[in-house]
């Protein structure tokens, strides 16, 4: 990998936009990427909101970095939000937040890097100037405030054959109701296996897990609908 003082501005391209509401580490966020990409190339906002419609009008697009600690949409999703508007561009959350649980949410909605909002500029300068040219990690990563990467662990959890048939369903939209009908089970069954899905893949709701599902390659056909009524097993 080339350092960072090798990636010329010629091949740094594209746009950015930065969603953060404290004015100070806004005007900070900005006078960085002034630095790298050029004032014409930088939007800033404060809130989700306005990041979802600004984003349309911003020509090339290439980086957000989103502070989900925002009024409004916030979490995973603000993440999830600017990630459906602006499915191409890399997504960088600044967090002063340093728990585990966030950084995994922040990290299986969509977000390529985690960042502590207490690390360097010459380190947040760094990953800057590496994503816009192209230098993406092979796993989402979190920059934790010692500086250093740690990545997100994308082994499979462990599911049960029912359970992915499950999730294949729930993935494509069907209600609990629904999946029950197509399974032949009682929907109290089925809320069971969703339970169960969201605890083995570390999530909290259905958006979340066909994410996570999707992320993982956790794909499949979906199974026939059955020849009875639903049963209770």
């Amino acid at each position: 990998m080339r350092d960072s003082q090798d990636l010329q501005q010629s091949e740094i391209v594209g746009s950015a936009l930065v969603v953060e509401d404290h004015p100070l580490y806004r005007d900070a966020l900005v006078h960085l990427l002034h630095a790298i990409l050029g004032e014409s190339k930088v939007t800033s906002v404060s809130s989700v909101e306005e990041g979802v419609r600004s984003a349309a009008n911003i020509s090339e697009l290439r980086l957000i970095l989103l502070d989900v600690g925002l009024p409004g949409l916030s979490g995973t999703e603000a993440v999830m939000a600017m990630r459906r508007t602006c499915p191409n561009a890399t997504l960088i959350v600044v967090s002063a937040s340093e728990d585990r649980r966030d950084v995994t949410a922040a990290l299986r909605a969509g977000a390529q890097f985690f960042v502590s909002k207490t690390i360097g500029t010459d380190i947040l300068s760094d990953i800057v100037r590496r994503v816009l040219a192209g230098e993406l990690p092979e796993q989402p990563a979190w920059i934790s405030q010692s500086g250093k990467a740690a990545f997100l662990e994308e082994s499979l959890p462990s599911l049960t054959p029912r359970q992915r048939q499950v999730l294949v369903l729930l993935s494509n939209g069907y209600s609990n109701k629904e999946i029950g009908l197509r399974l032949d089970l009682a929907e109290v069954t089925v809320k069971m296996h969703v339970s169960s899905i969201f605890r083995a893949l570390g999530v909290a709701n259905r958006t979340q897990a066909v994410l996570a599902a999707r992320r993982l390659g956790l794909y499949g056909e979906e199974p026939p609908p059955p020849a009875n009524g639903p049963s209770h097993s």
